[in-house]
């Protein structure tokens, strides 16, 4: 849904902002430089995000000058080693299904501090920075990009761009697996949601939802990811058109009183598809254990009653519910045989469960895998 806000307010002025002229502004198909720093957008997830990491927060100590401030503004963001890691020829894309991984030919350690650069040269708030799980996540943000360009927007839009809202918001999660000690693999998912207004008399009100994740955005990054790490235009272009291999199909099979997903693949490529699945699906991960098959995650009752509602604005930048609401789980991955895997939910203390949040996250993730 696209809108503008205080419309009236716009109209009113609309004969002022002609002062302004009508310049033409070019547009990319992915515009994230307007991200806000604002609290983290609130809406009704199954997994929890965790406190937020003030290991890189800015002090507040120290002085400049009003140009040394705007030059700062305008200058992009660095980083230690942010440009350290020379160009890469070692990488490839492996496809499975709708699912791209990138293989880099370089240690994690060296990854790391390119790919958190790579997200806030784009213009995104990181949201998580984890290196001891590899995950990078940012804020919800908006794609300005898709906010056409009508006569009103370009006459006003450099006085009062921020009226304009898109009604979408986007939060990307990259993950780095180490493989062997110079290999990683990088993988980006997307997770979208969209506002649903409705209206009664005079009163607006407005809710975030999901919307389905969008497989292009994650492409196109992956695509930028590389030509970052100093693949050529034609190259990237030929590792991401090359053709998918079809992904293995996924069986419940219950055991007792308890249920499993058994899946057609090795573990390799089994711990693979489940990591892209919890990172589809928003999951809050604490941490992981590839030798033990094991990821830790929290998990919180989405039909748990809710506080009371809240205004637009409140809910579009209020903060989320803490960490107290959520329990500890673990999604443990296996190998069954040479060619099979299978996937299960454990409680905090390793042993098998089959409450009702288990019971719901099999059925998710069941729904990312078969």
């Amino acid at each position: 849904m696209i809108r503008a806000r205080l419309f009236a307010l716009s109209v009113a002025l609309f004969s002022a902002g002609l002062l302004v002229g009508c310049e033409s502004i070019t547009k990319n198909e992915v515009d994230y430089k307007s991200a806000d720093r604002a609290k983290p957008l609130e809406v009704p997830p199954d997994l929890i995000a965790p406190g937020q990491d003030d290991r890189f927060a800015v002090p507040s100590s120290g002085t400049a000058s009003r140009s040394e401030f705007d030059r700062s503004r305008l200058e992009p963001r660095k980083s230690a080693g942010s440009s350290v890691l020379p160009a890469v020829s070692g990488m490839r894309i492996e496809r499975q299904g709708d699912q791209r991984v990138l293989i880099v030919e370089q240690p994690v350690e060296k990854l790391w501090p390119v790919v958190r650069q790579f997200w806030l040269d784009n213009g995104f708030v990181l949201a998580i920075e984890n290196p001891e799980t590899g995950i990078l996540e940012t804020e919800w943000a908006e794609n300005r990009a898709k906010i056409p360009e009508d006569i009103i927007r370009r006459t006003l839009g450099k006085v009062f761009d921020r009226l304009y809202d898109t009604g979408e918001r986007d939060k990307f999660r990259t993950r780095l697996d180490r493989i062997g000690d110079i290999q990683t693999e990088i993988v980006i998912s997307h997770r979208g949601v969209v506002e649903i207004a409705t209206t009664s008399g005079i009163d607006f009100k407005s809710t975030w939802t999901n919307r389905p994740p969008d497989r292009d955005l994650e492409a196109d990054f992956i695509r930028r990811l590389m030509l970052r790490l100093g693949a050529d235009q034609s190259r990237a272009q030929t590792l991401m058109a090359q053709s998918a291999a079809p992904a293995a199909k996924a069986q419940v099979v219950r055991t007792g009183e308890s249920s499993s997903i058994e899946i057609s693949e090795p573990f390799d490529r089994a711990w693979r598809r489940v990591g892209v699945a919890i990172d589809r699906l928003g999951f809050t991960v604490e941490d992981r254990d590839r030798a033990k098959g094991m990821f830790f995650v929290r998990y919180r009752d989405p039909t748990a009653e809710k506080t009371e509602k809240k205004g637009f604005f409140s809910n579009l930048f209020s903060s989320g519910p803490t960490r107290e609401t959520a329990e500890t789980y673990r999604i443990n991955v296996v190998a069954n045989g040479m060619t099979a895997s299978r996937v299960s939910v454990l409680d905090k203390a390793g042993k098998p469960t089959n409450d009702v949040n288990a019971q719901r996250m099999l059925s998710v993730l069941f729904e990312q895998l078969k």
